[in-house]
């Protein structure tokens, strides 16, 4: 670990300690890992993590998220939201992530009250805030506290300290909820969404590390990793069998592969 990553990994065990005692919303996903992590052996018992759970989480996702908790030995609460049943949401408009953000910040202050926990976190990071995240001003709205951006630490400095931390999860691919695979202003179905998280699992199977399903009407378009090409269209026709299988009618590899927000 570099003197620059070292100063703001303590900066970042001060910033958890001055919370007291914290509940981390957690995903999974290394940024979640990592403050989690951190904040357990900082704070100790006065940590814990909560799932939220919908169908907006691929259970390939949520799997994970409990056998990383399992290993991690980090205590845990599950949550289900019911915001699929907001139908200001279910419309899918442009501040879809701030109505989310909303339900999750009071189901996160629910488990902290009934746990007598101080704080809420996520685990925003310094890179984060120069994109388009519509629902950080919300959460910051909702008090929820972003322990990464106080110490100016980045996603290659959470990676850095999730090596530090043996964690193996460091070079997770980033993840994103199945809603951000349908395109603004088209419903979203939870039958849609399974059939979509059932797709990218067909996906993953081929050997892709990096997947997304964006969905075009009755065309589901993959986006890739450029290292997983080549082992997707060796199994096309084993792909375009099971993709068709799951309702969509035309299957199409992007060749400009994945684009993070490319339908934010």
């Amino acid at each position: 670990m570099t003197e620059r990553i070292q100063e703001r990994y303590t900066h970042l065990r001060a910033a958890i300690r001055d919370k007291r005692s914290l509940l981390v919303s957690y995903s999974g996903g290394i940024d979640s890992i990592v403050l989690a992590v951190v904040a357990r052996d900082v704070l100790g018992n006065e940590s814990a993590c909560c799932l939220i759970t919908s169908p907006l989480l691929p259970p390939r996702e949520e799997k994970i998220a409990h056998s990383i908790v399992t290993r991690e030995e980090l205590r845990l609460f599950v949550r289900e939201s019911e915001i699929m049943e907001n139908p200001e949401f279910r419309m899918n408009p442009k501040n879809r992530c701030a109505i989310c953000k909303q339900e999750s910040a009071r189901i996160l202050h629910d488990v902290a009250d009934e746990n007598n926990l101080v704080s809420i976190a996520d685990g925003t990071n310094a890179d984060d805030i120069t994109k388009y995240r519509p629902g950080y001003e919300t959460g910051r709205a909702a008090g929820i506290t972003h322990p990464f951006v106080e110490a100016g630490i980045t996603k290659d400095d959470i990676r850095a300290i999730a090596r530090m931390h043996a964690i193996p999860e460091y070079a997770k691919p980033s993840a994103s909820c199945l809603a951000t695979r349908i395109p603004y202003g088209e419903c979203l179905d939870p039958q849609l969404l399974a059939r979509i998280a059932r797709a990218e699992d067909v996906i993953f199977a081929a050997g892709a590390q990096q997947v997304r399903v964006r969905i075009h009407g009755d065309v589901a378009r993959i986006e890739t990793d450029p290292e997983s090409s080549d082992c997707i269209f060796a199994r096309r026709d084993t792909i375009s069998r099971a993709f068709h299988t799951l309702g969509f009618h035309h299957v199409a590899l992007d060749l400009d592969g994945f684009t993070s927000g490319s339908m934010d």
